[in-house]
C-alpha cells in the first residue's frame, strides 16, 4: 500500500475520533418569587415563594424543571397550581421563551408563556460553572462550607453583570422584587394567549439572594449511534487495507 493510501486512513481514522464536546447538562437548586399581573395591578398575594430544581442543556438551550407553585387566593377566591416550566434559549441572545403551566378550577393545563433576561445565568455559564459554585445576584462564588450563604470561607469567583432588561413597571409595585438578578421576567412575557385569563401575566424572579445552586455539571454523551458508525467505518478500512496489501 502506499503513502498516499496511508495517510488517507490515517486522516479517516483521525475523523472518526470522539470530538470531546465543552456543552454540559447543568443542574439548580433555585429559590425565587412568582408574581402574576392583570391590567397594571398584582393578582393573589405581592409575591409567591418558589423552590425547585433545574436542569438546563447548554447544547441544545433546553432547561425544564418539574416545579409546583401554589397560589392560595388566584382569582375569584379560588387556588392555582403553577407547574412544569419548560423553557429554550432564543438563538443569538440572552433570552429564555419559558412556558408554565397552569390549573385553576376545571382549567387544567393552561399555558402561561413567560420570557426571561438571563444574562446573568449565561455568562455565569461561559465562565464555567462547577458543582457546589451558587449564582447570587450577579457575584459567582464557591460554596466551600456548604451554607447556602457567601462566608469568610468560600471562593469568590466573577461578578458575571446584571440583566440588561429591567423589570416592567408593574413588577414595581412589589417593592422587593427590584433590583438585578440572574434570570429575570422581562416585560415582553405574553401572559396567558388563551383561556379565561388572556392578557395576564405572570413573571418568575428566579434568582434573587442565593438562589441559584450548581448541584451538577456533567458532559452532554456522544450518541451510540455515533460510535457504532465510526466502528463500522474502520472496519471497512480494515478490510480495504487487507485487499490491497
Amino acid at each position: 500500500m502506499n503513502i498516499i493510501n496511508k495517510k488517507l486512513i490515517c486522516t479517516l481514522c483521525l475523523c472518526l475520533l470522539p470530538v470531546v464536546s465543552q456543552a454540559s447538562i447543568i443542574n439548580f437548586d433555585f429559590t425565587g418569587r412568582l408574581v402574576v399581573v392583570s391590567g397594571g395591578s398584582i393578582v393573589g398575594p405581592a409575591y409567591t415563594p418558589i423552590a425547585a430544581s433545574l436542569e438546563y442543556d447548554t447544547a441544545s438551550g433546553i432547561g425544564n424543571s418539574a416545579m409546583s407553585i401554589e397560589m392560595n387566593d388566584f382569582y375569584l377566591g379560588a387556588p392555582a397550581t403553577f407547574h412544569d416550566i419548560t423553557m429554550t434559549r432564543q438563538a443569538g441572545t440572552n433570552l429564555i421563551d419559558g412556558t408554565v403551566l397552569v390549573d385553576w378550577n376545571s382549567n387544567l393545563n393552561m399555558e402561561l408563556f413567560v420570557q426571561w433576561d438571563a444574562t446573568g445565568l449565561f455568562n455565569a455559564i461561559d465562565y464555567g460553572l462547577q458543582a457546589g459554585d451558587v449564582l447570587s445576584g450577579t457575584d459567582l462564588y464557591h460554596d466551600n462550607d456548604a451554607s447556602g450563604t457567601f462566608t469568610a470561607g468560600d471562593t469568590y469567583l466573577a461578578d458575571v453583570g446584571s440583566v440588561a432588561t429591567p423589570y416592567s413597571d408593574t413588577l414595581q409595585l412589589a417593592a422587593d422584587m427590584q433590583g438585578a438578578t440572574p434570570m429575570a421576567g422581562t416585560a415582553a412575557s405574553p401572559g396567558f394567549i388563551d383561556g379565561p385569563f388572556i392578557g395576564v401575566q405572570g413573571f418568575l424572579d428566579i434568582g434573587s439572594g442565593n438562589s441559584l445552586h450548581v448541584t451538577s455539571v456533567s458532559a452532554v454523551p456522544v450518541p451510540a449511534a455515533a460510535w457504532l458508525f465510526g466502528s463500522g467505518l474502520l472496519g471497512l478500512i480494515g478490510v480495504a487495507r487487507r485487499k490491497t496489501a
